[in-house]
């Protein structure tokens, strides 16, 4: 095991070499996929933090509408810079050192799973590559949000938790902090670890509470800045970003989505993007019937108690967040990044599991999952994603060619615009408040700032001007592709 476990090791060097090459492709790459439309907010940004602006959306108007840390660290590329081409290729480069620490963090955790030192080792080398091959991950990590950081600190949370973390409350309380700081909705992960573990015996029950008052207290402290900056600018510790999906509904349809993205989350190799379909979720039920049969044969398996407790921690609190997101966020689309952390699960057990039992199934998939790592990294070199192209420099291209530099121009949909163009206003309200007091009213929150243009696809011209846009003065202008750009007649 010990050649294959180095040959393994050596592949995931490999992927992690070509991820890297993210950051040195030509300069029309850099401003495409793999960042997502909602990753130019949380760029934008960073670019204004850095420029000295402040935290806001535009130079001007203040905002919490993104994830803290991650965008702090993106600022600090910026302030290094001084070039978008520059600032990007540093971006790249942090997202790419923040993917391979937790392939480290897995790789180790994996490793721990095991007591037969040259199956560990196998499984360890196993979980790095299948971390760094893993294909959700390349369309996570790399979008300008905080989803690879988010997984990176929680395999740290599981890291510390694997080495006894009651000996060391105090970095317990560090990580769980920065966690929340990284995605806030990981408050409901600390309540839920704070109570399971004051639960668990055989310490005394005063040891108990003093682990967890000392991790929970230090997590409140670390991550109290952004909920004390939320409330005093703001009103509501919740950032408006979430304010902005809100929509309090039980619909099957979030349901179903939720389910699929829980499936997609427990088998993260396995993911089509934009051609997901019947086809991808048979082969992942498929998949996991595989594992799960693995699972059966080796239910005398002995793991470490350790991990077997965090994964349980883990599945109850993002089982609470499942129920919270469908029930509360029409957003549906976002489940998948929302539910991640759940595939650190996956990323070390899956490893283990296969090195344990069949060792050469293992480094049979991991090599298949390398090479499919490698194809996408290369596609990537033009632009290209799992979505396809970014979809969203055609509504720049379609502002540009008609919009006079000087003039506003509003979307709802306003990421990439917003990063590649100045005077533009957010109307969904994710990164800017104002428009959130306008809702259901757009039509004259535009009026009242006096802007004439607005450019977005279909349903956000339909949310925002209403079935009928020529009734508020509204005369389609221009259209490319699937956005359309319209200007307001009169005064």
């Amino acid at each position: 095991m010990t050649a294959e476990a180095n040959r393994l090791a050596g592949a995931a060097a490999a992927v992690a070499a070509f991820g890297m090459g993210l950051a040195l492709r030509p300069f029309d790459a850099l401003v495409a996929m793999p960042i997502a439309e909602d990753g130019w907010y949380a760029l934008t940004v960073a670019r204004n933090i850095a420029a000295g602006h402040g935290v806001t959306i535009d130079g001007a108007v203040w905002t919490n509408g993104f994830q803290p840390l991650f965008t702090f660290l993106q600022a600090l590329c910026f302030f290094a810079a001084g070039s978008v081409e520059a600032d990007l290729r540093l971006f790249y480069a942090l997202a790419w050192a923040v993917h391979v620490a937790g392939a480290v963090l897995v790789a180790s955790l994996a490793r721990d799973a095991l007591e037969d030192r040259a199956a560990a080792r196998l499984a360890g080398a196993l979980a790095a590559l299948g971390y760094l091959a893993a294909i959700k991950n390349f369309n996570d990590f790399y979008t300008g949000l905080e989803t690879g950081l988010q997984m990176a600190l929680m395999a740290l949370v599981w890291r510390i938790y694997a080495d006894d973390w009651r000996r060391r409350p105090a970095a317990m309380g560090l990580a769980l902090g920065l966690l929340v700081l990284a995605r806030i909705d990981a408050a409901v992960f600390v309540a839920v670890f704070c109570a399971v573990e004051f639960l668990r015996g055989p310490a005394p029950w005063a040891s108990r509470f003093r682990a967890c008052f000392v991790a929970g207290a230090l997590a409140v402290l670390v991550s109290s800045p952004w909920w004390i900056y939320n409330t005093l600018v703001f009103g509501h510790p919740m950032p408006t970003s979430g304010f902005a999906q809100q929509d309090a509904a039980f619909e099957i349809e979030r349901v179903f989505t939720a389910l699929r993205a829980l499936g997609i989350v427990a088998m993260p190799w396995i993911f089509a993007g934009a051609h997901e379909a019947l086809w991808s979720d048979l082969l992942r039920v498929a998949a996991l019937a595989g594992i799960g049969m693995l699972a059966w044969q080796a239910r005398r398996l002995a793991l470490a108690p350790a991990m077997g407790r965090f994964a349980s921690i883990l599945l109850l609190a993002y089982a609470a967040l499942a129920v919270y997101y469908t029930r509360t966020f029409f957003a549906d689309w976002f489940y998948i990044r929302y539910f991640a952390p759940l595939s650190l699960i996956a990323f070390v057990y899956v490893p283990a599991l296969l090195a344990r039992q069949t060792p050469r199934l293992g480094s049979g998939l991991g090599a298949a999952a390398g090479i499919v790592a490698i194809a996408l990294f290369a596609a990537s070199w033009n632009g290209v994603g799992l979505f396809g192209a970014a979809a969203h420099h055609r509504q720049a291209e379609l502002v540009a060619a008609h919009v006079p530099p000087g003039d506003i121009v509003a979307a709802g949909q306003s990421g990439t615009l917003g990063f590649l163009r100045a005077r533009v206003v957010n109307t969904d309200g994710k990164v800017n408040p104002e428009a959130l007091r306008w809702r259901g009213r757009i039509p004259d929150y535009l009026d009242a700032r006096g802007i004439k243009w607005f450019v977005d696809s279909d349903w956000y011209v339909e949310l925002n001007l209403g079935l009928d846009p020529a009734a508020r003065g509204w005369k389609l202008a221009a259209e490319n592709g699937d956005f359309f750009l319209y200007r307001r007649e009169g005064p």
